[in-house]
């Protein structure tokens, strides 16, 4: 965690407002990037590129509606472990790790 917050530190208002832009649509052009930072192409390039190596992006995603790929219900369930040792904890991770769950959480104390 610690080099992921100095790789945030270290970002400058020209990179802060590309993460801006891509954070909002990172289909967006190279070019409209540039002109909206006031940067040349290549300087976003780079700076997109910098950042990747840094881990500040870590990747690019499409967000899908769930209705048109036929998932059209999002359904929050709470599932308690008897056991908490990591080994145990895997297991569940494992046994969850199927395309329908799309997001897990293990909370400790009360919820």
């Amino acid at each position: 965690m610690a080099n992921k917050d100095a790789a945030f530190e270290s970002l400058d208002k020209f990179e802060r407002a590309i993460l801006d832009l891509v954070q909002r649509d990172n289909t967006t052009t190279l070019r409209l990037m540039a002109e909206q930072v006031n940067l040349s192409t290549a300087a976003v390039q780079r700076r997109i590129k910098r950042m990747e190596e840094k881990g500040v992006i870590t990747g690019n995603v499409a967000i899908v509606d769930p209705t048109a790929v036929g998932r059209p219900l999002t359904i929050i369930v709470e599932v308690m472990a008897e056991r908490t040792s990591i080994d145990a904890l895997e297991a569940m991770k494992a046994h969850f790790a199927v395309p329908e769950v799309q997001q897990c959480y293990y909370v400790t104390g009360e919820v």
